[in-house]
């Protein structure tokens, strides 16, 4: 330890894999700090001048250096106890790596895995908690202007085999989601569905499996244990270690309040729940690379548990399309141009969806260095290599604007046949 150093401070401190976004109050400008795997409450505000810290936090960087950097940057001295403090603070919020959270984390899996039931945790958040209420909020969805109307699906009577449905607050994208699931509604489904929804947070593992029943505000929808008990035996064990990652992530939670709302008053059904964290660095990148081998790992037990279990099961894919802006690390507000333009990528892309070709459309997203940020890319990939073939649809695309500063988000609905 730096003799300076005063006992107890991070000598080394490296920031954990947080959210960032701009925030503009009049002339003022700032960096919000939060957590997307909800480990931690807190959001922090930074002024521009310090959040330039925020990328010397990476576990090399000695406090000292760190206030070196911001001397070459700015001419300034930043004392020694500013920093310590800077740091400190960071630390009390868990948005530092280390052992307080460890502890934490350790503390809440335990709490996580005593509950009988995952919570509603975005029930009166992000959709309306009390039942008739949100009866008539997601009915209207469907009758929305930008929603699917009244018309029979083409397709209805068809076996379904899997819809894409956005992943964003349904009060943002809720037409999107009334396109894909009046397929479910229209069409013939199994009685259990797949959910693959992309974690907001980071997953070591890469997919994280729970067994928990979700609660929602319309009942009760029960996760298909039968299955997930083959999936253990057939090599998935290692992909329930971070169940802690479905606490707070809504990923699952939104898709099974559809399900509960078009299906559970008519018939019995089942879910299996799962969040995918992965990147096209996962799939060639050196440092990478062996942490990539889970995904072959992943779906080849997931093959051999559809076939050990035996039954037609639906799959629900949850994730958006490109994230463009400043919030998501663009130095410039999007364009119309630039927006145009990312409309374009986003279908052209998703024709290697629509043709069942999962490397395809990995591929495209490696070629532009995931450039657009493509949420979608874990558990659609994954879809695809399960569904093997299986051709679908775009059925809508829309996008919507999240911040003062034009930041947007692309989604789709899809259905696959």
């Amino acid at each position: 330890m730096n003799p300076t150093t005063k006992p107890g401070a991070i000598e080394y401190p490296k920031l954990r894999n947080l959210e960032f976004f701009p925030v503009r109050e009049g002339e003022t400008q700032s960096v919000g700090l939060r957590d997307a795997e909800g480990i931690s409450d807190g959001i922090l505000f930074l002024p521009p001048n310090i959040f330039y810290l925020v990328q010397f936090l990476d576990g090399k960087h000695t406090r000292n250096q760190i206030a070196g950097e911001y001397l070459k940057r700015f001419g300034e001295i930043l004392m020694p106890q500013w920093v310590d403090k800077f740091i400190a603070d960071l630390d009390e919020k868990l948005f530092l790596e280390g052992e307080r959270l460890d502890a934490a984390k350790q503390a809440l899996s335990e709490s996580f895995r005593a509950q009988p039931t995952r919570p509603a945790m975005f029930a009166g958040k992000s959709y309306e908690a009390d039942p008739g209420k949100l009866k008539q909020q997601l009915d209207g969805l469907f009758r929305s202007k930008e929603g699917p109307g009244s018309a029979p699906s083409e397709n209805a009577g068809k076996a379904l085999k899997a819809i894409v449905a956005p992943h964003v607050e349904i009060n943002t994208a809720g037409p999107l989601y009334a396109w894909a699931y009046k397929e479910v509604r229209e069409a013939t489904t199994p009685d259990v569905f797949v959910i693959l929804g992309v974690a907001r947070g980071i997953i070591q593992t890469l997919f994280a499996c729970t067994d928990k029943d979700f609660e929602t505000p319309l009942g009760l929808v029960k996760t298909d244990r039968e299955f997930l008990r083959l999936f253990r035996e057939q090599g998935g064990e290692v992909f329930f270690e971070e169940d802690l990652a479905h606490r707070k992530d809504h990923a699952i939670e939104f898709q099974a309040v559809f399900l509960q709302h078009l299906l559970g008053h008519t018939k019995p059904f089942t879910i299996v729940p799962v969040l995918c964290s992965f990147s096209h660095l996962h799939f060639g990148h050196s440092d990478m690379i062996a942490q990539g081998a889970r995904i072959g790992q992943f779906i080849e037990a997931f093959r051999k548990t559809l076939a050990a279990f035996g039954k037609e099961v639906c799959f629900v894919v949850s994730g958006d399309l490109a994230h463009i802006g400043m919030r998501y690390g663009d130095l410039k507000p999007p364009t119309d141009f630039s927006f145009h333009k990312t409309m374009q990528s986003d279908l052209a892309m998703l024709k290697h969806a629509e043709n069942g070709d999962p490397e395809a459309f990995l591929q495209f997203i490696q070629k532009e260095d995931d450039a657009r940020r493509i949420g979608l890319l874990p558990p659609l990939y994954t879809m695809l290599k399960l569904l093997d073939g299986e051709k679908g649809t775009v059925l809508r695309y829309d996008r919507a604007t999240v911040d003062q500063y034009n930041s947007t988000v692309t989604y789709a609905a899809m259905a696959f046949y």
